[in-house]
């Protein structure tokens, strides 16, 4: 009824002014594609059309491929919109053969629903069988149309039921499959259906990030891009008084890149709250969200936080490292004491291990390197996390989506119905999580999990402190790991030297006798001012390795929890038998030069004697 109105409002310059495409419509509804759903032009153009013409409009994100190659008009290929924004195919061509579609309807009638892909395959949902393949095409195969024509049938197999159970009653191999009576699960194997991306909850922004003609959108997309290039862990885009000033932290400290003028602050928070889905008109509490993307060719995630500042909000990004070709426990722990003792405590039946340290020292690094060792097809591993780090082929990832409901106990509690194995819990934060967590681990289950404490005895009364009672914390924790990340020393930019009483007594008394320093400018060694190295840029230190404190709750350690003894107490006794604090196994580092005294004293926790 509105089709000749809409078609008047719609005009190829409204649609190329605001970056939308009409995929389909009927007398109830429009389906748009929109590049930037987000846009002010795209939410009036919207408002407009429901307003106006009464109609509801089902928006999609689209990439800026499509829509130049949609817009271009381009009608060689079925299915593809005309240059008439509301001429849609109802047709497609299937080998020769016209296949009747119906046209897309709400969401809420699944029985007509039509996606029309750039692709050359084509999907239709039904509300029928799921293993029907009625329901899906492929352009290049004449056996869908084939199988169409006998799916009505009564399959043979079941025309005798007698015949049809004595056939169950035989032992039969999970490797075997039966062409004729599997007919419709291989169907379903061979179809390529695609991907359906659920835009609203997991949106994607491509390379056309960079390409953009809008210097906002581009700017940002390069302040993320250059995390990558520096090899930085966190974005920090913080506004002064005069400036807004962008800091990377590169090997754990924090370094200033450039500053943008006053102006830019407004600009550049919106584009990154837009980007992780964020509220952009609420500037006086804090937000936190996620930003997916493609940079330089590769796949690029951000966990976002906002906090409301003096000059304004300030916008912290981390970068999590989705490569699990660094989930390699072999190369994170150098020691083979340790390595050792944390490959038995992963691989017990039962019980749980707890990974310690400050944020960002590695300590979701570390369990998923212990996962993948574990990870084979007899074991059902499953994890809950916020956010997912890292994506392992063959794990069950569940994100926490705390507005909803879905908190790390709720989902831990869902997780004891799914019949696990192995399960991880991203991070243990208060009594109910870590009671679940243990009641998991006494019920024969292996569970790692990480908490926010100093070292490996402060964990324990950590726990205490939950009001987690102590007989539950005795009985279900087998070992308890800390640890720090400290920079590397860049060979370079450093002499070996040996140690001199007085200024290195710690050290000494550790058993180190040389050890490398960075150089510097009129040092009583002799040595001159050295020119910035092409290796660490001149910093001194380049890359990060990890030092580790490993506490295997034995008979001893049991009996110091049970009496609620402090963690004075417990580390004492900790490392008679075996492993070693943190400090000692830093100092291992510096004997072997991979590190310098100045680096492991800044990340461990000395004790004051």
């Amino acid at each position: 009824m509105h089709s000749d109105n809409i078609k008047d409002y719609l005009t190829t310059g409204l649609c190329k002014d605001a970056g939308i495409i009409v995929i389909n419509s009927n007398e109830r509804l429009i389906s748009l594609g929109a590049m930037n759903p987000d846009y002010i032009k795209v939410k009036e153009v919207i408002k407009e059309i429901q307003s106006e013409f009464n109609l509801q409009v089902n928006l999609k994100q689209i990439t800026s491929l499509e829509w130049d190659e949609w817009f271009a008009g381009n009608t060689s290929q079925e299915g593809q919109i005309n240059n008439e924004p509301l001429e849609t195919k109802k047709k497609l061509q299937l080998n020769g053969l016209d296949i009747n579609l119906p046209i897309e309807g709400s969401r809420d009638q699944q029985d007509k629903n039509f996606i029309v892909s750039n692709s050359e395959d084509y999907l239709v949902e039904t509300n029928a069988n799921p293993l029907s393949s009625k329901e899906s095409f492929h352009k290049n195969d004449l056996n869908y149309l084939n199988y169409e024509q006998s799916i009505d049938q009564e399959p043979e197999y079941l025309s005798n039921s007698d015949d049809f159970e004595e056939e169950v009653d035989q032992d039969y191999s999970l490797d075997v499959i039966d062409d004729e009576n599997d007919e419709a699960l291989i169907k379903l194997a061979q179809a390529n259906i695609g991907e359906d991306a659920d835009i609203e909850n997991d949106r994607f922004f491509g390379e056309e990030l960079t390409a953009s003609k809008d210097p906002v959108i581009a700017g940002v997309a390069s302040i993320l891009s250059k995390c990558f290039s520096l090899k930085g862990s966190d974005i920090h885009a913080e506004p002064l008084e005069d400036r807004l000033r962008i800091r990377y932290r590169i090997d754990g400290v924090l370094k200033e890149a450039f500053a943008f003028p006053k102006s830019h602050v407004n600009p550049i928070v919106s584009r990154i709250k837009i980007m992780s889905r964020l509220d952009i008109s609420e500037k006086r509490l804090p937000q936190d969200g996620r930003i997916r993307c493609l940079l330089r060719g590769r796949k690029s995630d951000f966990r976002v936080s906002t906090l409301p500042g003096k000059w304004g909000e300030k916008v912290v990004l981390r970068a999590l490292e989705s490569d699990s070709s660094v989930l390699n426990l072999s190369k994170l722990i150098t020691e083979d004491k340790e390595l050792k003792l944390i490959r038995e405590m992963s691989k017990s039946p039962y019980g749980i291990v707890v990974v310690v340290g400050p944020t960002g020292s590695g300590k979701s690094t570390t369990l998923y390197s212990m996962l993948s060792e574990l990870n084979t097809p007899g074991v059902n591993i499953s994890t809950v996390e916020d956010p997912v780090e890292y994506t392992l082929d063959g794990i069950h990832q569940v994100q926490v989506i705390r507005e909803k409901g879905l908190d790390f106990s709720r989902a831990l509690r869902s997780l004891m119905r799914q019949d696990p194995d192995i399960i991880l819990v991203g991070e243990t934060r208060d009594k109910e999580t870590a009671q679940a967590a243990m009641e998991a681990a006494l019920t024969g289950h292996m569970v790692f999990t990480t908490l926010h404490a100093n070292d490996t005895a402060t964990a324990v009364t950590r726990l205490a402190e939950m009001e987690i009672p102590p007989y539950l914390i005795g009985a279900s924790i087998i070992g308890v790991v800390a640890q720090r990340l400290v920079r590397k020393v860049c060979p370079t930019c450093s002499q070996l030297r040996k140690l001199r009483p007085g200024d290195d007594d710690l050290a000494l008394s550790l058993g180190v006798k040389q050890a490398r320093f960075l150089r510097k400018s009129g040092a009583e060694d002799g040595v001159g001012q050295v020119k910035e190295c092409p290796d660490c840029g001149g910093n001194g230190y380049k890359g990060r390795i990890g030092i580790y404190e490993v506490m295997k709750v034995n008979d001893v350690i049991r009996n110091l929890i049970m009496q609620q003894s402090n963690a004075d107490e417990i580390r004492a006794q900790a490392f008679n038998k075996v492993g070693r604090k943190l400090i000692d196994y830093g100092m291992t580092l510096v004997k072997h030069q991979l590190t310098t005294i100045a680096e492991v004293e800044r990340v461990c926790l000395l004790n004051e004697d």
